[in-house]
C-alpha cells in the first residue's frame, strides 16, 4: 500500500509546532540499595513523554535501549568518573572502581519501562556523585537529554524551561506592552515604541526611561529581570513609572497598561531609485502578515514608477514553516509551494499555492546566502522553481528538515526531525540547499563581469545542475559539484545589491535569467 499524502492549499497551517503533555507509568528491577537518598531531581514523567515523542515521530526508527544509554553516558559530561555499560539484560553504572548500580533492561521498546529504568538510575548514581549532587535539576535534564539525541540528527535538541521560553516568545510572542529598551548605565532608556501597541497608546515615546515597574525600581535590575517584569499574561496589568530624557527624580509619572501579545517585527523595508528593498530577519508567527502590509506600503509610494522588489533573505535562519509557505503564497497565484516526508504518517504532506500575487507580476529578486536556512530555502525554491522570481546570490545553507517542538512537562522543549523538505521540482534541499541563478560568490566583484555569463548565454545548464540535484542525495560527487558551482562563502555583500538593481532595470536581463529558473516540477 502506498503512502497516504496530505495535500494543502495555504493561507495558516503550523507543522513546526506541536505538543505532548501525557501522563505515564512503568517499572524496572532496581538491583542495589544504599542508605541515604537525595531529593528527586528528574521527573520519569518528563522522560516519558520525550521518549515516547522520540519512538513516535523521529525521522527514522529508534533503539530505546541505545538512546537510554546515551541518556545516561551524558551525565558523564557532569561527572567524568562515571562509566555506563549495556551488559547483556542489564545495564550497570559505575564510579571509578565502584559499581553503583545495576538494573534489568526491560523486555521490548516500551517508551514509559525505559524512562522509569532512566529516571531510577539518575536518582541512584547521585547518591555516590558529588558532582551530581550538586548540580542543578535543569542542568541534570540537560545532560542527559543531550546524551539522549547525541546521536540523532543535529537538529533534533533539547532546551530548558529558561530557554525555551525565550524561543517561544521570538517564534509565537508574548505578553507585552510593545518596547524596546537599551541600557544606558543603571537606567533602562526606550529606543522603540511598537505602533498602536499598549505603550504608543498610553502616550510613551522613545527616549524616555523607565524606572520603576509595578512600584520596584529598575535600577538594581539586569535587562533579564526588567524584561521578565514587563512580560506577562495578555489582558493583565502593569504599572510603569515612565521618566522623560532630561528628567529629574520627581518629574516621573506612572502609567497603568494592559499587556497584549506581541510578536516581534520580523520585516525591514527600505526603497531605491524606482524598488523596494525588504529584509526578511526571521520567519515568526507575524511574518507573512507584516510582510504583505510592508509590500502594500512600498508598493503605494513607488507607485507606478515600481521596478519590483528584492526580498532579502540573506542571513536569515529559517523559522515557523507555516509562515514560509504562506509568504511564498503572497506572489505565487498557482502551484506547489513545498512538500515534506519522513517516517510518520502525517510528515508526507504538500502544500500548494492558491493565492493572488500582491506584486501583481512586478519583476521580483530574491537574495540568499550561505547563512539563508530552513524557511528561508523553502521560499526561495518555490520562487525559482516556479519562475517567478530570480535567485541571486550564493548557495543556501542546506537545512532540508522540518522540527517538531514538543512542550515538556518541565516547560522545556524538545525538537525532532520528523521529515524531509522538497522543492516542488522534487530535489530535496537536505545538505544541497538553494543554487542562486545568478552567483555572486566567485571571485568577480563586478557586476558586468557577474552578469557576463547570463548577457552571453554561458550560464551553467539547467539540465546539469538538475542532474547533480538529482543524484546529491547519494552521490558525494555530484553534491560536490554542485555546491561548488556556487560556492557557499563570504562575499561583498553590496554586490548582491547590485546584481538585483541591473537586473530589474533591464526588463530583458531579468527575463533571461528568470527563464533560466524555470524547472520541470516533479510531483511527489
Amino acid at each position: 500500500m502506498g503512502k497516504v499524502i496530505r495535500s494543502y492549499t495555504i493561507r495558516a497551517w503550523t507543522v513546526i509546532a506541536a505538543t505532548a503533555l501525557l501522563v505515564v507509568g512503568g517499572c524496572a528491577a532496581d538491583q542495589v540499595t544504599t542508605a541515604s537518598a537525595a531529593p528527586a531531581a528528574l521527573s520519569e514523567q518528563v522522560l516519558s513523554v520525550g521518549l515516547s515523542r522520540i519512538a513516535e515521530i523521529y525521522l527514522q526508527p529508534i533503539d530505546l535501549a541505545k538512546l537510554c544509554v546515551d541518556g545516561l553516558t551524558g551525565l558523564r559530561t557532569l561527572d567524568p568518573m562515571l562509566k555506563i555499560e549495556n551488559e547483556t539484560g542489564s545495564i550497570s553504572i559505575s564510579r571509578g572502581s565502584r559499581r553503583v548500580t545495576e538494573f534489568a533492561t526491560p523486555a521490548g521498546d516500551e517508551p514509559n519501562a525505559w524512562a522509569t529504568l532512566t529516571t531510577r538510575a539518575v536518582e541512584r548514581t547521585r547518591q555516590f556523585s558529588p558532582q551530581l549532587y550538586e548540580a542543578s535539576v535543569d542542568q541534570i535534564y540537560q545532560a542527559v537529554f543531550d546524551g539522549l539525541l547525541s546521536h540523532l540528527d543535529s537538529y533534533s535538541r533539547y532546551t530548558g524551561p529558561q530557554r525555551a521560553n525565550n524561543e517561544r516568545a521570538i517564534r509565537e510572542g508574548y505578553g507585552g506592552i510593545g518596547i524596546a529598551l537599551d541600557q544606558r548605565n543603571d537606567r533602562f532608556v526606550i529606543r522603540e515604541v511598537s505602533f498602536d501597541g499598549p505603550a504608543d497608546r498610553s502616550g510613551i515615546v522613545v527616549g524616555e526611561m523607565v524606572d520603576a515597574i509595578d512600584g520596584l525600581t529598575t535600577y538594581s535590575m539586569s535587562m533579564t529581570e526588567v524584561r521578565d517584569a514587563l512580560r506577562g499574561a495578555p489582558g493583565s496589568v502593569v504599572h510603569l513609572t515612565v521618566t522623560p530624557p532630561r528628567g529629574g527624580p520627581t518629574s516621573g509619572r506612572l502609567v497603568s497598561l494592559h499587556r497584549e501579545r506581541v510578536i516581534g517585527n520580523s520585516v525591514q523595508a527600505r526603497v531605491e531609485d524606482g524598488f523596494a528593498i525588504i529584509k526578511v530577519e526571521r520567519f515568526n508567527a507575524a511574518t507573512a502578515t507584516n510582510l504583505r502590509d510592508v509590500v502594500d506600503l512600498t508598493m503605494a509610494r513607488l507607485g507606478r514608477g515600481a521596478k519590483g522588489m528584492v526580498l532579502d533573505l540573506r542571513g536569515n535562519p529559517g523559522g515557523l514553516l507555516d509562515q514560509a509557505v504562506a509568504v511564498a503564497d503572497l506572489f505565487i497565484r498557482r502551484g506547489r509551494v513545498v512538500s515534506t516526508a519522513g517516517r510518520h504518517p502525517d510528515s508526507w504532506q504538500r502544500f500548494d499555492a492558491i493565492g493572488e500575487d500582491i506584486l501583481h507580476d512586478r519583476p521580483l529578486v530574491v537574495l540568499i546566502d550561505g547563512r539563508s536556512a530552513s524557511a528561508a530555502e523553502i521560499v526561495a525554491a518555490a520562487l525559482q522553481d516556479s519562475g517567478r522570481a530570480v535567485v541571486v546570490g550564493a548557495s543556501s545553507f542546506g537545512k532540508g528538515s522540518v522540527q517538531t517542538v514538543t512542550r515538556l512537562p518541565n516547560d522545556g522543549e524538545l525538537f525532532l526531525t520528523w521529515s524531509r523538505i522538497y522543492a516542488p521540482s522534487g530535489y530535496t534541499l537536505h545538505r544541497q540547499g538553494v543554487q542562486p541563478t545568478v552567483c555572486t560568490s566567485r571571485d568577480d566583484t563586478n557586476p558586468d563581469m557577474v552578469l557576463a555569463p547570463l548577457r552571453t548565454g554561458q550560464t551553467e545548464s539547467p539540465g546539469v545542475i538538475a542532474r547533480w540535484r538529482a543524484a546529491a542525495p547519494d552521490d558525494e560527487s555530484a553534491l560536490a559539484h554542485l555546491r561548488q558551482a556556487c560556492p557557499w562563502k563570504a562575499h561583498e555583500a553590496e554586490l548582491d545589491v547590485r546584481i538585483a538593481e541591473r537586473l530589474l532595470a533591464e526588463p530583458v536581463l531579468y527575463h533571461s535569467a528568470q527563464a533560466l529558473s524555470v524547472t520541470a516540477v516533479a510531483e511527489r
